[in-house]
């Protein structure tokens, strides 16, 4: 089943963002927008938080503009579609690498086919650097008491089961229980990211400082330490062995 592709709509016009927001709602169900912002300072932030599919960006903003915000995500893996009033900004969207370029005001058909360019390059191109997502730029949906939290799979430091429970530990030191179980979890990850070297933990394989043989464990960047199941000693050497020649 195809996923929804979660977009960030910016722009300093309140009813340039509203009206963008109908219409991908009535005319494109295959992208949900998280969020707005109206400014590319809001933007920057929300763009990390909520790390995007898809950004729809207003050019000509006061302070900062579309363009010069970019030069501040040097690593950018969501689909970036400019929006303007003003055509003169085309060439400078194209050099942007900007995947699609819609002018005001937005017609529905261009917004449309948009999102099917996006939708198709997305399911079956996804090259990173170009405005797709690599592997590791995919997240993970979470819903926790009425929050919702979309977490990068390269953010995840390792995953712990708890009975019913399943605990996500980030890079950042922040934790995220959430009520699924950790078999369940595996099947919405990436395979080749994670290994899962005991029944109660999966683990991020780049994240892998070392393994110790004597007391069955494994050792991460982190300083965390987890149990390594004697019958997953091999499969797991393999794993890493290929990850350190590719």
């Amino acid at each position: 089943m195809l996923r929804q592709l979660h977009a960030l709509v910016v722009d300093d016009e309140p009813h340039c963002r509203d009206l963008l927001c109908r219409q991908l709602e009535r005319t494109c169900p295959s992208i949900t927008v998280l969020q707005t912002a109206s400014s590319a300072k809001e933007a920057e932030r929300l763009i990390q938080d909520l790390a995007p599919d898809v950004v729809f960006m207003d050019i000509h903003m006061p302070h900062t503009s579309g363009l010069d915000l970019l030069e501040s995500i040097p690593n950018r893996d969501f689909y970036l579609v400019f929006t303007t009033a003003f055509d003169r900004y085309a060439v400078d969207a194209v050099r942007k690498q900007a995947f699609d370029y819609l002018l005001k005001p937005i017609n529905r058909d261009d917004l449309q086919a948009c999102a099917r360019r996006i939708l198709m390059h997305f399911y079956h191109h996804r090259t990173p650097g170009k405005g797709a997502l690599s592997s590791a730029a995919q997240r993970l949906e979470i819903l926790t008491s009425g929050k919702r939290h979309f977490v990068r799979h390269r953010d995840i430091v390792h995953i712990e089961a708890e009975g019913s429970y399943t605990t996500l530990h980030l890079a950042s030191g922040r934790r995220i229980t959430m009520s699924k179980n950790l078999k369940r979890v595996e099947e919405m990850l990436d395979n080749d990211m994670f290994f899962r070297p005991h029944n109660s933990h999966l683990v991020q394989l780049e994240r892998v400082e070392a393994c110790n043989y004597r007391d069955n464990t494994v050792v991460l960047d982190t300083g965390a330490v987890v149990p390594m199941a004697v019958r997953k000693r091999e499969a797991l050497k393999q794993r890493l062995s290929l990850l350190m020649s590719a």
